[in-house]
């Protein structure tokens, strides 16, 4: 997987956490630097749901580009069906390039630079095609993901430590909880920057309160977590996919490059 769509993720979540750091100190007795405040700390809410939604149509532009980069390189690679269904900008493909490798590159941002991908299920409908069965977004991953020391309990619902120390069975039980767990606790992130941007935090007659920092701090922490996450296992299940359609080692080291 190329650097960059993690590259620009972080450095978009320090700009959100900036923008924490310099709202919560920010004096809030008076209603109106209440409101001032307030509006800083949604909208860093709302420019960490927006480096997550970049991270993800970046990361999936990368690996539709280094695929048919990789059948470029290696014309025998067997690609299944579903990669031909992929609907690039003709005029992208047909523009000149120096370096030929950007063909691929520029199509498949041309295809995905009016797309969102903020919700679970999108991610899922993007990347699982990519990995193998038992290794998919979101369930599979997660013994890895709960048994982390930076695994927090308002994602799964348990405490690593907790987690761990239970029965092969109990555990089995504390996953399945904890998926519908960690699918809400993101339904609620991305709801949340969705009223903000679609009536200014106001679904119903007021104004949703957001007075504290340490509630945006806890959104990007857990953003984070997610997209380190899927980072890691999208580099690693990517990899195995271009194996598993025949791609040598030599073509494998150049995907995307």
């Amino acid at each position: 997987m190329p650097v960059t769509a993690l590259l620009h993720f972080t450095e978009d979540i320090a700009r959100a956490r900036a923008i924490v750091a310099h709202a919560d100190p920010l004096p809030h007795a008076a209603p109106e630097e209440k409101r001032l405040r307030s509006d800083l700390l949604r909208g860093a809410w709302m420019f960490a749901v927006g480096a997550l939604d970049a991270y993800f149509c970046d990361a999936y532009t990368d690996i539709i580009a280094a695929t048919a980069s990789s059948k470029s390189r290696q014309p025998g690679i067997v690609l299944p069906e579903w990669v031909y269904e992929v609907k690039f900008p003709l005029r992208a493909i047909l523009e000149e390039y120096a370096n030929e490798n950007w063909r691929w590159r520029m199509a498949a941002r041309k295809m995905m630079e009016r797309e969102t991908v903020i919700s679970l299920d999108a991610i899922q409908n993007l990347f699982n095609k990519f990995f193998r069965r038992g290794h998919r977004f979101f369930r599979d991953p997660l013994d890895a993901w709960m048994s982390r020391p930076d695994a927090k309990i308002r994602l799964f619902g348990i405490s690593p430590a907790d987690y761990l120390a239970r029965n092969p069975q109990d555990r089995n039980a504390a996953r399945e909880a904890a998926i519908e767990q960690f699918k809400e606790r993101f339904r609620a992130i991305f709801q949340r920057r969705h009223d903000c941007i679609h009536n200014c935090d106001r679904p119903r007659m007021s104004p949703q309160p957001l007075e504290r920092g340490g509630t945006v701090l806890k959104v990007v922490q857990d953003i984070e977590f997610l997209v380190s996450r899927c980072d890691e296992h999208i580099a690693a299940e990517f990899r195995e996919f271009l194996r598993g359609v025949g791609a040598t080692s030599p073509t494998i080291a150049q995907a995307g490059y």
